[in-house]
């Protein structure tokens, strides 16, 4: 509903757009959504006050092409529409940097809130088999699976599932044999590593 009303922020309003492409029931929950705060907004406001609907998309349309970055035909990309429009370029063309053996990042954003807390949206690729070392967040964290699975604290998450984490899970996601794992993850805080070994990692983030 937040999102179908404009009121999340740029990177969870990314994941859900490209969550949304992937799952048919969330889509047309969304657009009921859409449809009753429209009806809500037609209901509250004087038919004189009414703004003139058409020429305010238009001007949004106009603004957004204009500052996007180029929307890319790249068929074989595993990345939904809105993320290809977000990356602006070929999948084939990312620049990823290995953060661990096997699990490499592409930041997308990073930037403070006004409470200034980190926000980071970055695309995250992991070999089969590969085990994040057991972490906590300083703050939420959503993760989508784009291509492959990944098991997290039980549950096994495949292409379009969301992963929800915060700052009360200590966890450590693995990913199955089933291909490159691939997500698109809108993290709120630092991470923290906790286990016996990899807390030495948290001298570098």
């Amino acid at each position: 509903m937040e999102y179908a009303s404009g009121y999340l922020g740029d990177g969870m309003s990314l994941l859900i757009a490209s969550h949304l492409t992937l799952c048919p029931p969330c889509r047309q929950a969304t657009a009921a959504n859409e449809e009753i705060g429209g009806a809500l907004m037609a209901a509250e406001a004087p038919a004189t006050d009414m703004p003139d609907l058409a020429a305010i998309m238009a001007r949004i349309e106009e603004d957004t092409c204009k500052d996007a970055p180029k929307v890319t035909d790249d068929p074989g990309s595993p990345l939904p529409r809105p993320l290809r429009q977000a990356v602006g370029v070929n999948f084939s063309e990312i620049p990823w940097r290995t953060r661990l053996p096997g699990l490499a990042e592409h930041i997308l954003s990073q930037d403070r809130n006004e409470d200034g807390q980190e926000i980071k949206v970055s695309l995250l690729k992991a070999k089969p088999g590969v085990k994040i070392p057991s972490h906590t967040h300083e703050g939420d964290e959503a993760t989508l699976v784009l291509t492959g699975a990944l098991e997290d604290d039980g549950k096994i998450y495949r292409q379009g599932d969301v992963a929800l984490s915060g700052d009360h899970d200590d966890h450590q996601p693995k990913i199955l044999d089933e291909g490159v794992c691939i997500c698109l993850i809108v993290q709120n805080g630092g991470l923290r590593f906790t286990g016996t070994f990899s807390r030495a990692l948290n001298l570098f983030t």
